[in-house]
């Protein structure tokens, strides 16, 4: 009887510890501001995992843990969890509990994020130390955070986890997408069938990133049409050198400028940087110099002759003063400044003309250069598709992520998608900052109040009452349409897309390859050294000059590097995810926005 009464003793304090270890935190656990008041200081677990029982609380709801199975809180008690991402734009807030959205569907949840966004320039180096260090977020946040090569590695590694059985079983809302858009799934699905991560979008039928962009009112105080060759681009870049188009009387005019990299992220999107040009010469060049050219092959650009010719051709510019020297080292608010301020740009490129860098009085006195032509009578241009990948992915050290994906889930309900993508709903005459607001000219609808903002204010000190670009936002078209009015920046995108259209490549210059864990070591490695010599010789060359008589050297320091094998692992990728494709999903059409 002693050995039985010692035996039940010791079973009570084993279910005390488990029932203490049951209630312990749920995700980080760092004291925030984000929390409100009365929110503890280790949030509550809601005790889900394997074997975990279905119970109801007061209320009849049905519970598992601390979490609700469904509606609204998604927790009973406040838990918190700590997200890392890249910062997309920096006139946004950095830190989304500034943002009245964000507010709201945290008080709403019960479940509150400490938010760490990142700037551009330092995300790459501080999320590489983060791995490499083992100190994971709870996950991953925004558009481009992580690379579908990341997302492979880190799930293969198990760092990330399979996001689809809880997919599957708790959201219902991303779930319908995944099924309405088929394409989005197999973006998504990593080369092992699992889901790693969610990618953003936003349908809009944008096929293209990039535009080119010239100053009308100097090609018309200098008598000038707009340019469709590369010939005809270098005698007005040659004039806005010489003859004082802004009629200022000095010759303070920067005929070209871009930015050289924006960020170093190898699948950044391609928006305002140099490779216009080289479309003229019939190559889509990229980040990481790999193209799928229209007869299907996969090419290594910067070893073509037409690479060869435009860079030739982007040395005579530079070295003739009609490109901006500080195109190396400045970023997009130093170009920004430029065209607003100094207003002394006459050829830039950027994701649209109008509702972007230039200020509003001024974007009538810049139009669109179409596709130019090079000597060769050649004629493309970079197909985009709309997917931004990493951009929610949970990793192993979030305790319970089935919160996550509720809370996700909850983010991209229709209502909350379209407040995610352009602000919150406000009523009639708001104007205190960049939200949604009744529409005039289509009753029932919603549109951006943009137009709205004081005078005195400008854009970047406007505050935004939604998150925006900043988001896992997952925005359908049937969703656009039901609620917002067509809004003036994607009146102006769709103008941009329309100049393009006509040359678009056959295949999007960011596809998504999809290799295997060991195809991606390997990969990483020649990749490293390939890029950065590429990227170092090309810069010298624009500067100063040489690539007629170093090509051949270059071209076979690169076979050293391993580029053979290097081309090699991409068309196995390509070729792989296109055997693996239904019909119905292989090459897309022109003109298609995915």
């Amino acid at each position: 009887m002693q050995g039985k009464g010692r035996t039940a003793k010791f079973v009570s304090i084993l279910l005390c510890c488990v029932l203490v270890l049951a209630l312990a935190g749920c995700g980080k656990t760092a004291d925030s501001g984000n929390k409100p008041a009365n929110t503890p200081a280790t949030s509550a677990d809601n005790g889900q995992g394997a074997g975990a029982e279905t119970t109801t609380d007061e209320s009849g709801r049905e519970m598992i843990g601390n979490m609700y199975v469904t509606g609204l809180p998604i927790v009973k008690e406040p838990v918190q969890y700590y997200a890392m991402g890249l910062q997309m734009n920096n006139t946004r807030p950095g830190n989304l509990d500034e943002t009245e959205l964000f507010k709201k569907i945290m008080e709403e949840t019960n479940v509150y994020i400490e938010w760490d966004l990142i700037p551009q320039a330092s995300w790459t180096e501080t999320k590489n130390l983060k791995i490499a260090s083992g100190e994971y977020p709870d996950f991953f946040y925004g558009p481009k955070s992580l690379s579908q090569d990341e997302v492979q590695k880190l799930g293969a590694d198990g760092i990330l986890i399979d996001l689809e059985p809880l997919l599957d079983k708790y959201a219902p809302n991303i779930k319908k997408i995944r099924e309405e858009y088929p394409l989005y799934d197999g973006f998504i699905r990593s080369m092992d069938g699992k889901i790693y991560q969610l990618a953003s979008f936003t349908d809009e039928g944008f096929d293209s990133h990039i535009s080119s962009i010239i100053n009308k009112e100097w090609l018309d105080n200098l008598g000038l049409e707009i340019p469709t060759t590369t010939d005809e681009l270098y005698t007005v870049l040659k004039a806005f050198k010489e003859k004082d188009p802004n009629r200022n009387g000095k010759q303070d005019e920067i005929p070209m400028s871009f930015l050289y990299q924006e960020g170093n992220d190898l699948n950044r999107e391609v928006k305002r940087d140099f490779r216009p040009i080289y479309y003229a010469f019939g190559v889509v060049d990229t980040p990481f110099y790999i193209w799928i050219n229209d007869n299907d092959e996969v090419v290594f650009t910067a070893t073509t002759e037409e690479w060869k010719q435009a860079t030739a051709y982007m040395a005579k510019l530079y070295q003739e003063g009609l490109i901006d020297p500080e195109v190396f080292t400045m970023d997009r608010t130093l170009l920004t400044n430029k065209l607003r301020s100094q207003k002394n740009v006459g050829v830039y490129f950027d994701y649209r003309k109008d509702l972007s860098m230039l200020l509003e009085e001024d974007q009538g006195k810049y139009t669109f250069m179409p596709a130019l032509k090079s000597p060769s009578g050649k004629q493309i241009w970079a197909r985009a598709q709309s997917f931004s990948e990493g951009a929610f992915g949970i990793t192993k050290n979030a305790k319970n992520p089935e919160v996550l994906i509720r809370f996700i889930d909850y983010c991209n309900s229709e209502e909350n998608s379209v407040q995610m993508a352009f602000g919150m709903f406000k009523p009639e005459g708001w104007n205190q900052s960049e939200a949604l607001v009744p529409s005039s000219a289509e009753p029932g609808k919603y549109e951006v109040n943009s137009d709205l903002r004081p005078a005195d204010v400008d854009p970047t000190e406007w505050p935004m009452s939604a998150p925006i670009a900043q988001g896992c936002t997952l925005l359908t078209r049937e969703t656009m349409e039901k609620y917002v009015a067509e809004k003036a920046s994607s009146v102006a995108k769709s103008e941009a897309c329309a100049v393009y259209r006509p040359y678009l490549s056959k295949w999007p210059y960011n596809y998504a390859f999809k290799f295997s864990p060991e195809e991606l070591e390997e990969l990483t490695l020649l990749q490293t050294d390939i890029v950065q010599y590429v990227i170092q010789t090309h810069s010298r060359w624009i500067t100063q000059g040489g690539i007629e008589n170093e090509w051949d050297a270059y071209v076979a320091h690169l076979k050293n590097l391993g580029l053979d094998r290097y081309v090699e692992l991409y068309r196995a990728a390509f070729e792989r995810v296109e055997k693996n494709k239904p019909k119905s999903e292989s090459r897309p059409a022109k003109g298609t926005a995915f």
